[in-house]
């Protein structure tokens, strides 16, 4: 039987709440980007770039990357993020077969990659204008990235884990997180809005 409800807002805030009460159920919530985070139009701004690449294991040497996204976002020397930029992705065949444990953990299968290449080019230009790029594990997403790309002109890196204070880190993360879940087609985690 299909029925011809109308739901407004508030019902919906209703479901989500009893789902939530419960413990079978955790409801997740589309984020919104704001179009900015701080403004302060006198502060000279650098673009950084929120880095993350996803391989088929964790040997630069003998395993391929098989994803690179990146976010870009404009912040200040203090720290402080003004707005999220424009974002790339790419997928890349690693010419190999995808273990089911890195398909499992990192949701890209043999399908997904197979025929794809990452443009070497494309990637220099998108970072062109870039300051800094961030990666959660610099020194893991690095090796990959240099060993993939090794053209491409050398710029400042930073580990999230050990070198960025907090909030960039966090916001940086919060980017690359909504922009790989909205890729995927999901929707990113209630906490983040």
């Amino acid at each position: 039987m299909t029925t011809n409800t109308k739901w407004t807002e508030l019902d919906f805030l209703k479901m989500v709440d009893t789902l939530n009460q419960s413990d079978q159920y955790r409801v997740i919530t589309k984020y919104n980007k704001p179009e900015f985070y701080n403004l302060c139009a006198d502060l000279p701004k650098k673009i950084g770039v929120f880095l993350d690449i996803e391989a088929t294991g964790l040997s630069f040497s003998e395993d391929k990357l098989i994803e690179l996204g990146m976010v870009k976002f404009e912040y200040s020397d203090d720290g402080r993020i003004f707005r999220i930029l424009e974002e790339f992705n790419g997928y890349q065949d690693p010419k190999k077969s995808i273990s089911a444990f890195i398909t499992g953990l990192t949701g890209i299968s043999d399908d997904m990659v197979k025929g794809q290449k990452i443009d070497e080019s494309a990637v220099a230009e998108y970072l062109e204008d870039v300051d800094l790029i961030i990666a959660h594990n610099a020194k893991f997403d690095r090796s990959f990235f240099e060993i993939t790309f090794p053209n491409i002109t050398p710029k400042a890196w930073a580990c999230s884990m050990y070198d960025i204070n907090g909030s960039v880190a966090f916001v940086a993360s919060i980017a690359l997180c909504v922009y790989n879940e909205t890729k995927k087609g999901s929707n990113a985690i209630s906490y983040f809005t």
